[in-house]
């Protein structure tokens, strides 16, 4: 069976929900734990991870209908200047995975926050930190399936990036701590 550098074409479907997904873990988890670590305070990191969680689904959203736009814009100059055979992508499907982008990093903050509704500090912030690397594990997963990588190495990869910008956020919110 000859592999070839094309995703299936479903692939493009979710890339916005990937794309979501993967910021939105990063960034939500480190910014939950770093407000955790800062504060104690469960109430402000609710506040906090969910209007962080939705600047940063809008911002994710817009990086990403801009980011395939221009990409769209590049493969029909490809196709008419070049003749390449490029699958173009549909300004609906720009416009879908865009919104797809903007709702799975509202679903990624969610999840990573609901422990803190029940559950007290220090077991939310383990209990989110353990999930929030569990799902980049998965999505990394997935990526290396999609991608003909090695699922577990590209899982791996995704949960080590997860736990980085955790344990950054972490060791950020100590010396903010230390400053006032």
């Amino acid at each position: 069976m000859k592999m070839t550098n094309k995703l299936p074409e479903e692939s493009y479907r979710l890339e916005g929900v990937a794309f979501g997904l993967a910021d939105g873990l990063i960034m939500c988890l480190g910014l939950i734990i770093g407000v955790a670590e800062v504060t104690s305070n469960t109430r402000l990191v609710i506040i906090t991870g969910i209007i962080g969680g939705f600047a940063n689904a809008f911002g994710n959203s817009i990086g990403f209908f801009m980011s395939q736009s221009a990409e769209r814009a590049l493969q029909i100059h490809e196709t008419k200047e070049h003749g390449a055979t490029t699958r173009i992508h549909s300004k609906k499907e720009v416009f879908t995975n865009s919104l797809f982008a903007f709702a799975s990093t509202i679903v990624a903050v969610l999840i990573l926050l609901s422990p803190f509704t029940f559950l007290h500090m220090t077991s939310a912030t383990i209990v989110t930190f353990a999930v929030g690397t569990l799902m980049a594990f998965i999505l990394g997963s997935y990526a290396g399936r999609m991608s003909y990588e090695n699922p577990y190495k590209e899982g791996l990869k995704y949960a080590l990036l997860a736990i980085l910008g955790a344990i950054i956020s972490h060791f950020l919110a100590d010396s903010i701590q230390l400053l006032i």
